[in-house]
């Protein structure tokens, strides 16, 4: 049976709920095989339908909220931003360091500050 679209994006957007987006080293080609889809689709579902300029900016659309979720969580105070970050599925600090500051305007410490 095969999908039409809009069931393809429900079918992600259920697997993003369930925090697939946290798995580290998620690649297009391990979320199309999870959606049982060829990664030219999902890349074309992610770009074309849902609007995102890459894999990486649709990854980033859930990681950087679930990480502000996590700094403005008062018993999670003490858990260093770069513990945070893996556990958002980033392999490194740079990056979602980068990816925070493009996406909020301002610095993860920034952002716990004013909580």
């Amino acid at each position: 049976v095969r999908q039409t679209l809009p069931e393809h994006t429900e079918h992600l957007a259920r697997l993003m709920a369930q925090g697939a987006f946290l798995e580290t080293d998620l690649t297009v080609i391990k979320l199309a095989r999870q959606l049982g889809l060829p990664a030219h689709q999902l890349r074309h579902l992610i770009n074309q339908q849902l609007g995102f300029s890459n894999f990486s900016d649709f990854l980033n659309s859930y990681r950087i909220p679930w990480v502000c979720e996590q700094l403005a969580d008062a018993s999670k105070r003490h858990l260093p931003i770069l513990t945070l970050a893996l556990e958002a599925g980033y392999g490194s600090i740079a990056p979602f360091n980068r990816a925070f500051k493009a996406k909020m305007g301002i610095t993860p410490t920034e952002h716990r500050d004013q909580f």
